[in-house]
């Protein structure tokens, strides 16, 4: 086949390409562990921290008078650092989430067990954590902290240990 300029500006490669692409695609299953229950156990738990963060926000807004659309108290409020410390406890916890549920969910395929425990402690780490940042202001977010990367450090480890055996043994 030619690629016409009209191709070529669709698909960088060329057409030629996507269809090879489309035929050597392969099919895989995905044998799901009998544990998984426990990773998916550890998703509900991910759910529950990250609604106690979202009332916690909530509650802040209601009690210091931050309206939206603004995310954060605006400059100079009298309330700025304590309704800042509740939503930048959820902020936080919302940016980290993406990565650390992919985690969870792959590593879980492979070591549930291990996997689902790891998810139990990031969710409760994540609840210390928006309770101290809430309460004690950003000295109060440690404990929380150290409990929440308990949990997401190994699962970090975890998927480099499965990069390695994927790269040597499949």
């Amino acid at each position: 086949k030619h690629l016409t300029p009209s191709t070529a500006a669709m698909w960088p490669l060329g057409t030629s390409a996507a269809e090879e692409v489309s035929a050597n695609a392969a099919l895989i299953s995905i044998d799901v562990p009998a544990d998984y229950k426990w990773v998916l156990l550890a998703l509900v738990g991910v759910f529950f921290a990250n609604q106690y963060l979202v009332v916690g926000v909530m509650q802040a807004r209601k009690k210091y008078g931050i309206k939206y659309p603004n995310l954060y108290a605006p400059p100079g409020h009298k309330n700025e650092e304590a309704f800042n410390c509740a939503q930048r406890a959820h902020q936080n916890t919302v940016e980290s989430m993406p990565l650390f549920l992919v985690k969870l969910v792959l590593v879980g395929l492979f070591y549930p067990l291990f996997a689902a425990s790891c998810g139990g402690l990031w969710s409760v780490g994540r609840i210390l954590y928006g309770y101290g940042y809430k309460t004690k202001g950003p000295d109060g977010r440690l404990i929380g902290s150290l409990i929440s990367h308990l949990g997401d450090l190994p699962l970090q480890i975890a998927v480099f240990k499965l990069c390695y055996v994927a790269f040597t043994t499949w």
